[in-house]
């Protein structure tokens, strides 16, 4: 894998931990919020949180392409 995939990989992967740790946090703190009664609120946080969540699996996606892609050019030299 050259450089460039290297760094894109390591970018992906800190913004994937980045989404999975918000959605994390938002669904926290609906639950705590629903438990006091602001069902509002909490509605607009796990939608939010669904939305990191997605997000963390297409950037998975995007990790295993680069997988496949970096497999079929290393084959593609020998």
């Amino acid at each position: 894998m050259t450089d460039a995939h290297m760094r894109l990989v390591d970018a992906i992967i800190a913004e994937l931990l980045e989404q999975e740790g918000m959605a994390q946090e938002l669904a926290e703190f609906a639950d705590r919020m629903e438990a006091d009664g602001h069902h509002a609120t909490v509605d607009t946080l796990r939608a939010i949180s669904r939305g990191r969540r997605v997000k963390g699996i297409e950037l998975r996606s995007n990790l295993a392409a680069l997988e496949v892609a970096s497999y079929d050019a290393a084959e593609d030299g020998n």
